[in-house]
Order: C-alpha cells, then sequence, then structure tokens
C-alpha cells in the first residue's frame, strides 16, 4: 500500500501548520464549490466540507472559500498544476499543487528540488507510471439523534471486519488501514454511487478525493529514503502543494 502524503493525512500539530493546513482545505472547497455551490447537489463540495469539519476550520474561512466561486466576493483563478521528477535512487514523485500563481509556485518548487540538488522533468516524464484513483477515508459510522429538539451527528467505533464483511458488496477495488482508519480505493467512474453507498449504509468519510497511485514500486536504501523524506517534508510546508505521490514501496 502507498502512503499518502496530504494535508488530510493527519492532524496539525502546531499553531503555524494548523494555518498552513485550513488555507489548503480552503482551496479544495473553492476548487469544489466551482462546479456548483449547493453541497446537497455536488458530492465534491459536501465531500470537502466534511474534511473541513473534520478539521475544524472556522465557518467564515468555509464560507468564504465558498463564495468565492459563487461570486459572491473576488475570487483567485485557482488551477490544479503537477510538476514530476525522478528523486534519489530513481524514485518517481509527482507532486499536485493548487494555485493562482503559477509563476510563484513553479518559483517556489524549483528551489525546493535545487536547494536538494534535483531537477524537474519534463511534463509527462512521471506520470505515465500512476493510475488517479478516487481514495475514502473512514472513520466511523454514524447516526442522527436527537438532543433538545437538535439533530446532531453521533460516531460510533468503527468494528473493521463487520466493516471490511459489509463493503465487500461494493464496487471497491481494495480497502486498507490507516492508523485507526479504513481507506477504500475506487474506481474513478463510480465516485458517486460509491459515495451515495457508503452515505446509505451510515459511514463518516472523513477525507475523500483523487490519488495517483504508482503503477509499480522501487525499493531505497536507507540514505535516499532519508533524502526522499527531506523532500516531501518541505515540499508540504509550501501552502501550494495539496499531495505528493510516489513509487517507493
Amino acid at each position: 500500500m502507498w502512503k499518502r502524503h496530504s494535508i488530510a493525512a493527519k492532524k496539525a500539530a502546531g499553531d503555524q501548520e494548523k494555518a498552513r493546513n485550513y488555507s489548503k482545505i480552503g482551496k479544495i472547497i473553492q476548487l469544489a464549490a466551482k462546479w456548483w455551490a449547493d453541497p446537497s447537489m455536488n458530492p465534491v463540495l459536501e465531500l470537502a466540507l466534511q474534511k473541513a469539519k473534520y478539521y475544524n476550520l472556522p465557518r467564515d474561512v468555509v464560507d468564504k472559500a465558498i463564495k468565492k466561486w459563487s461570486w459572491q466576493l473576488k475570487g483567485e483563478d485557482l488551477k490544479e498544476v503537477f510538476y514530476e521528477w525522478y528523486g534519489p535512487g530513481g524514485v518517481a514523485v509527482l507532486v499536485k499543487t493548487l494555485t493562482d500563481n503559477t509563476n510563484r509556485t513553479s518559483a517556489n518548487i524549483r528551489t525546493i528540488f535545487f536547494k536538494y540538488w534535483w531537477n524537474l522533468g519534463e511534463p509527462g516524464s512521471v506520470a505515465w507510471q500512476f493510475i488517479p484513483k478516487w481514495v475514502f477515508v473512514i472513520d466511523a459510522k454514524f447516526e442522527m439523534i436527537n438532543d433538545k429538539w437538535n439533530l446532531i451527528e453521533k460516531l460510533i467505533p468503527l468494528e473493521k471486519e463487520q466493516a471490511e464483511e459489509e463493503l465487500m458488496d461494493l464496487d471497491i477495488e481494495d480497502i486498507d488501514y490507516e492508523d485507526w482508519n479504513l481507506v477504500l480505493i475506487v474506481n474513478k467512474t463510480n465516485f458517486s454511487s460509491i459515495w451515495q453507498q457508503l452515505k446509505d449504509k451510515f459511514y463518516h468519510i472523513i477525507d475523500s478525493a483523487i490519488h495517483y497511485l504508482p503503477d509499480n514500486t522501487i525499493s531505497l536504501s536507507w540514505e535516499e529514503e532519508q533524502q526522499l523524506s527531506l523532500l516531501i517534508e518541505n515540499l508540504e510546508n509550501d501552502e501550494d502543494v495539496d499531495s505528493i505521490f510516489h513509487n517507493k514501496k
């Protein structure tokens, strides 16, 4: 199983990291709202809002992100831009950014690579080794209960064996574990139907996005792994970097 490197892979610890993650999740919401600003009609936006709730984004940050794409506020022209290269030991790395200024982002990414003596590859030189899949991360089941005339969501811990058996009926390609969470890998074309079925079965989704999974993996030496980890750590600190994918075992 590949290791996820994204802003949703773990909760923020320090204030600086938290502020960076708020900005990144705000961009995800903003981009999702581009297609439809009503989450009841837009599953991608609904899942982005669920992620925001899980990471305790302030309501004003969420509202501002949605309004930027509904033209109630002036919004940036956000784009998905990918950068790719071969790193230590020949590992293939794909970096997904969300940016409103490609010149700034390219300069920042190149500076990080130059610092560690690696050069960016040409578009397509690495991406062909990765397959886009939709990934759902589930931490619990839920039920809606009435508390003093208010409907609130009550989370129920997962029984993993029971969940696996129940999920076998769905068109899921693979199930894995990340800490205490279930990670489901789904064909892109099945996203909407799987999302609806998970909701119908009361699964609590804390993250969902397209991930680029390696077609093959390679082994690195200890020194090469340290070089790659340092590079990834510095890339993750850039506000425009959304996700990082690689083919290290």
